[in-house]
């Protein structure tokens, strides 16, 4: 089990907070300019490196699994990975910014407590709280870009978002998606990779991988039953790409709780 945890790739969201000073922070082929109030989320399987920052540079930074978010209890949507590439880089009020930097000191707090019996369960409450600030800031967002006009290719990734929302279940492959929004496969992948970092095959498994696992966490479907619900040809091209994606199989990932 020790093995195959180390072998897992970490999925999850990195809530990065410039605090002062200013910074380029590159993740996967994307370079995000931030300067003090900034968050930078994103979703990731490494950190965020920095390729240039100015001296007072200050940044607070936490990741939280998918697995934790699938946890939280409602309204916390999984969306907010999706609404993380629309708003990877966004300025907070400073009211939002205090309370922000408020949960990253109470998480550090948490750190030397070992004895505290409920630390874990306070930490990933404090996580909680913050994902929850993070939904808010995003609907503020959504609701007062509304009526502004987007560029093409921005309108173009929420409508493949859209279409991937509602269709990943079923639909696995980049000729689906292009033929909804009337582009060729290679002009629409170029255009998600451009704005994403990530291509259109790596945010269907990407929902897929999301999907199985909330499935395999709250139901108590077969990994048959769910490799039919997902739309996979069998079983075991089911395994094979969640083994893939995570180093260990469905049954294991379930039996881990």
């Amino acid at each position: 089990m020790k093995k195959n945890r180390e072998n897992e790739k970490f999925q999850g969201l990195s809530l990065t907070l410039c605090c002062r000073g200013t910074a380029v922070l590159r993740t996967g082929d994307t370079d995000c300019q931030v300067e003090a109030g900034s968050l930078m989320v994103h979703f990731l399987t490494s950190p965020a490196e920095a390729v240039s920052r100015s001296d007072d540079y200050l940044e607070r930074s936490v990741s939280i699994s998918l697995d934790d978010i699938l946890d939280f209890p409602s309204p916390v949507d999984i969306d907010v990975i999706n609404l993380s590439l629309r708003y990877p880089v966004s300025v907070l009020d400073s009211s939002r910014s205090a309370r922000m930097q408020a949960f990253y000191a109470l998480l550090d707090m948490q750190k030397p407590c070992g004895t505290n019996a409920y630390r874990l369960e306070i930490s990933r409450s404090i996580l909680y709280a913050m994902i929850l600030e993070v939904c808010d800031h995003f609907r503020s967002m959504s609701e007062e870009s509304t009526d502004m006009p987007k560029p093409k290719q921005e309108t173009l990734t929420d409508d493949f978002f859209k279409l991937l929302a509602k269709h990943c279940r079923q639909e696995h492959t980049v000729g689906f998606y292009a033929d909804k929004l009337n582009r060729t496969p290679k002009y629409l992948s170029g255009a998600i990779r451009k704005l994403s970092g990530r291509s259109v095959p790596e945010w269907i498994a990407m929902n897929l991988l999301r999907e199985s696992k909330s499935m395999l966490k709250t139901t108590g479907m077969t990994v048959l039953e769910i490799s039919e619900d997902l739309n996979f040809s069998s079983p075991s091209v089911f395994v094979q790409f969640f083994r893939r994606h995570t180093g260990i199989t469905p049954l294991q990932y379930r039996r881990r709780g």
